[in-house]
């Protein structure tokens, strides 16, 4: 009898543990404030995109001009058809040295900040990001969520795009895009 009562009161501990680790969650993804950013696609970029598609553009070139606004309405647009994306509120902020990008990652009916931080540079026409941070809740991003973006970013390696970048220029607030479409 004594030995089932010691055991339960060892299930005390870690359910009193589990119990704040959640109520510290909640306490974080409640101070999330940033503004939503609307899902738009904004037509110099709906355009890229569908000569993109259609493949009537190969050999021309296009030019971009991305404020951190757009690419967060961009991002949003994205991913408001897709409910199986478990992130919302993205943010964009775009500097000389590299590129801030923060949201809401959904995970297991919590809502709690992450947060990364790229240097951005053109390698053989395509955008490559080089994580220099990554973060979940105000600490250190889990391995399941460095491993998901290890995951994305391995599937994104692999594509061949339709398009080859011939300058990506960071700046305070934008990124200028050229390129050519293939």
């Amino acid at each position: 009898m004594k030995r089932r009562l010691y055991e339960h009161q060892n299930l005390w501990i870690p359910s009193l543990l589990l119990l704040a680790n959640v109520f510290a969650w909640l306490l974080v993804a409640g101070r999330v404030d940033w503004p939503k950013a609307e899902p738009i696609l904004h037509p110099e970029i709906a355009e890229v995109r569908e000569h993109w598609r259609a493949r009537d553009a190969i050999g021309e070139p296009f030019q971009l001009v991305l404020t951190d606004q757009m690419a967060a309405e961009t991002i949003a647009w994205f991913i408001e058809p897709r409910p199986n994306l478990p992130f919302s509120r993205p943010q964009v902020e775009i500097h000389p040295d590299g590129v801030v990008g923060r949201g809401l990652l959904h995970v297991g009916g919590l809502r709690t900040p992450v947060y990364g931080r790229a240097t951005v540079t053109l390698v053989d026409g395509k955008p490559v990001g080089q994580i220099q941070e990554l973060g979940m809740g105000g600490a250190t991003a889990p391995d399941f969520l460095v491993a998901l973006v290890a995951q994305a970013q391995s599937v994104y390696d692999n594509l061949q795009l339709p398009i080859e970048l011939t300058r990506l220029e960071l700046r305070e607030g934008e990124v200028i895009v050229e390129g050519v479409y293939r």
